[in-house]
């Protein structure tokens, strides 16, 4: 009887244990890691950059106005494209479109500035901002063109380059105001620089870093020009 019982419990521990080890193994799957594909950075085409506006239509009973086109590529896995368009700080036109161009009404004599930021479901990408002269006798002084930046990464010693081009139709001097941030929050910043350049900023490996730049004239006009990359 005594061994009996012993294979009795032997049996019994062992349909316990095989019940725990299969009661916690479902056979549930680990949940697949959601792969987000925000949209590529969107580039304008027209109007050109840093030009007089040359592709543009009157408009019938009003000398003042002229129907400019813009232009810009696809960009990957965009499902829209957000259109800016400001005239020194101020925001005049401001659109959503599936397409690929549009026309804007503007005044005639003005330096404008405009970007572009491509949109879908995982997010959106902001694009480099341009500029351009309306056609037509100038009101006033010109606002200067958005500065073109160039930025320039030297892996050896992980430090980055900042520099930029300014200009303006007036041919006015030019100040600027440089903002670098990561993530909204500034970790330089150089006031009424008439340089065109920074001093090398050490980087940080897979970082996306903003750079804006305001160029300024005397006059009091200005543009704002912005650009994003990520360190390698």
């Amino acid at each position: 009887m005594k061994i009996g019982n012993q294979l009795f419990w032997y049996l019994a521990i062992a349909l316990v244990v095989q019940a725990c080890s299969s009661g916690g193994n479902d056979d549930r799957e680990t949940p697949p890691v959601e792969t987000k594909n925000p949209p590529a950075k969107v580039v304008g085409t027209l109007p050109e950059n840093g030009e007089p506006c040359s592709d543009y239509e009157t408009v019938s009973g009003n000398d003042t106005k002229v129907l400019v086109q813009f232009k810009w590529n696809s960009a990957q896995f965009a499902q829209s494209y957000e259109l800016t368009v400001r005239d020194n700080d101020s925001e005049v036109f401001n659109a959503s479109f599936s397409a690929l161009e549009t026309k804007v009404e503007l005044d005639r004599g003005k330096t404008y500035t405009w970007n572009l930021m491509s949109i879908n479901d995982d997010g959106s990408t902001n694009g480099d901002t341009y500029s351009f002269t309306t056609p037509g006798v100038q009101v006033g002084n010109y606002a200067p063109y958005a500065a073109e930046i160039e930025v320039e990464f030297v892996e050896a010693d992980t430090e980055m380059t900042i520099s930029w081009i300014g200009s303006d139709e007036d041919g006015d001097s030019l100040t600027y105001d440089v903002f670098v941030l990561i993530d909204d929050e500034t970790i330089s910043e150089t006031l009424e620089t008439e340089t065109t350049q920074l001093a090398p900023i050490v980087y940080i490996s897979g970082t996306v870093y903003s750079i804006r730049v305001i160029s300024k004239d005397g006059n009091g006009n200005s543009s704002i020009s912005e650009l994003q990359v990520q360190a390698p």
